[in-house]
């Protein structure tokens, strides 16, 4: 359980550094808002987006090889990995990984009390809870631009 958690922050922190210091990473975050701006930055914007698909693919994979770690992998696995990412990243704020980071832990925790205190069948309904509370209080998450 150490191997994953400490490779998740250490490519966590590679992407966080890489996506705020380089020039590269910089345009992946801005080819979202203006293509146009950007191309007279002299970045092309079709090749910041295939950049920006390989990132995913990577940390999708080194995510799926941490999850092999952990637990059995199962056809049916997806819809419950599936909501709680959905929830991570709304509560921390879309576009911040350290938001992301912050709310994965702080689900994780209320989870966790909720599993112990008032049974298993509870974490799910406490967390899509939580995750409509961020919405109604603060719907840019809580370290969301």
């Amino acid at each position: 359980m150490l191997v994953p958690c400490l490779m998740s922050l250490l490519m966590l922190a590679a992407l966080q550094w890489f996506l705020t210091r380089t020039f590269t990473g910089r345009a992946i975050m801005a080819v979202s808002q203006d293509q146009l701006a950007l191309q007279l930055m002299a970045a092309d914007p079709i090749r910041i987006k295939r950049i920006a698909f390989a990132i995913s693919i990577a940390t999708a994979s080194l995510a799926g090889a941490f999850l092999i770690i952990i637990q059995p992998v199962e056809p049916s696995i997806g819809g419950n990995i599936l909501a709680a990412c959905f929830a991570i990243c709304v509560l921390g704020g879309l576009g911040s990984l350290p938001g992301m980071l912050l709310g994965a832990v702080l689900l994780g925790i209320i989870e966790s009390f909720t599993a112990t205190f008032y049974g298993p069948s509870w974490a799910p309904a406490v967390s899509f809870g939580l995750l409509l509370l961020t919405l109604g209080v603060r719907p840019s998450g809580l370290m969301g631009r």
